[in-house]
């Protein structure tokens, strides 16, 4: 696997302009696969594709912060393999069973409030799927990406005309890293973001966007952890408001608490485009009921 290194100089044509550089951390809940309705056992009416962005430059500081939170609240489950790399999943923090769990809860809400203490804005495309009318799960993933790159655009273009809150004026640009996948889906995904940013009309003015998708493993990601747990949180709550006639639904009203998170984390734009404010969680109703 080649390793590139990016540096993000002062461009000689333009004095006195400075880059600053985000990394959009991409991460999945739920499957994008079909489904049945009454729902089986481990399937999922929601497929999520969902996003943390922070400054890059705070990247060491904030593996380290994280370190520490999981070191106090899950010291005997670290000490079964290297801290660094152990992850706290998110799909085990909203499991229905843990429910009661004090700890996992508290866990969360630091993780949460860790994140804001960065600065770091939400996105989120969510999916109702048709149990009936499936889309296939590569194309699920890849519409789901091109959305958050939309958005993704949004933010930095916002952040280099001052409009971030939290964050002073620069020019924008960003790198998206997600967690690898199976088989060829990596190179497919990262196929498929080329072409809509070179072929598509509205992908062709994301050109703060930098490069191809990079994947990585999780384990080695401390953005990557915290965007597993972050997604996590978005499936339960969209599940909530969305799939409560869902036959064989889940209970995720344990995890009401997010919805202030989730409010917090949210990226939304200043100034308009097309007219209307761009948010950074989107939700598609892809069932029959749509």
């Amino acid at each position: 696997m080649a390793l590139a290194l990016l540096l993000c100089p002062r461009p000689t044509n333009q004095v006195g302009r400075r880059h600053l550089m985000f990394i959009f951390y991409v991460d999945e809940s739920g499957s994008p696969h079909s489904h049945e309705e009454p729902l089986k056992n481990g399937q999922t009416p929601l497929f999520v594709l969902a996003s943390l962005a922070f400054e890059a430059k705070h990247w060491r500081s904030l593996d380290r912060e994280y370190l520490s939170l999981k070191t106090r609240f899950f010291q005997d489950e670290l000490k079964k393999k290297r801290p660094e790399q152990h992850e706290i999943k998110g799909t085990n923090l909203i499991n229905p069973h843990n429910k009661t769990s004090r700890r996992r809860h508290a866990f969360a809400k630091r993780v949460f409030a860790l994140c804001r203490q960065y600065h770091a804005r939400g996105f989120a495309v969510i999916f109702k799927k048709s149990p009936d009318d499936p889309t296939s799960p590569t194309s699920l993933y890849t519409m789901a990406l091109q959305y958050l790159v939309e958005r993704f655009h949004c933010f930095l273009d916002e952040t280099t005309k001052g409009l971030t809150i939290g964050i002073m004026r620069q020019h924008g640009i960003g790198i998206i890293v997600a967690d690898t996948r199976l088989n060829n889906l990596d190179l497919n995904v990262a196929i498929s973001h080329l072409s809509f940013i070179f072929g598509n009309t509205i992908g062709q003015q994301c050109k703060s966007i930098v490069e191809a998708p990079t994947f990585t493993f999780s384990q080695l990601s401390v953005g990557l952890q915290l965007t597993d747990i972050f997604a996590s949180y978005i499936y339960a709550k969209e599940y909530l408001r969305h799939c409560q006639k869902v036959p064989g639904k889940l209970d995720y009203s344990h995890l009401i608490y997010f919805n202030d998170f989730a409010q917090n984390l949210e990226f939304w734009s200043e100034d308009e485009y097309d007219g209307h404010r761009i948010h950074g969680y989107r939700y598609i109703d892809q069932s029959e009921s749509a």
